[in-house]
């Protein structure tokens, strides 16, 4: 996974992601968020391979993290609790493109002392939901006219 886009706050949290950077889909609640929507076989694959640890938390156990991947099908939002690096959290939905295609995902980030991923659950859901009614209305513009 790579990141395309970051906005800092002015209490920025001290992530590992980095604009143009890879994570590891199974450490990130974004990674996570794609990982869930992705082809059966890219699943397989990411399932099968070995689950790198990043931090005392990472999820390196498949069966975990195939529970993981189902509940965000059923809730469409992901976390992550320290998993990526120690002190970070975060809260992920994916963004669908016009044929509910999995396309991209966005993220809110924190530290563990004062960020509660849960409390924003919704609020990254309407997010991705918006980001995903901006590029239907795009792509339905850029369309040819028949």
């Amino acid at each position: 996974m790579v990141y395309v886009a970051k906005l800092g706050g002015h209490r920025q949290a001290k992530a590992p992601s980095r604009l143009g950077g890879r994570m590891p889909l199974h450490a990130t609640a974004i990674g996570k968020a794609l990982l869930a929507h992705a082809p059966d076989e890219v699943r397989a694959q990411v399932l099968s391979g070995p689950l790198t640890r990043l931090a005392p938390r990472t999820i390196t156990a498949p069966r975990v993290l195939e529970q993981q991947l189902d509940k965000i099908l059923k809730e469409g939002v992901a976390f992550e609790f320290e998993e990526s690096a120690v002190g970070i959290v975060c809260v992920g939905a994916p963004i669908v493109d016009g044929s509910d295609a999995v396309v991209a995902a966005v993220s809110v980030t924190g530290p563990a002392t004062r960020f509660h991923p849960r409390q924003h659950a919704a609020s990254v859901r309407v997010a991705a939901a918006g980001i995903a009614a901006t590029l239907a209305r795009r792509a339905a513009l850029m369309a040819p006219d028949d």
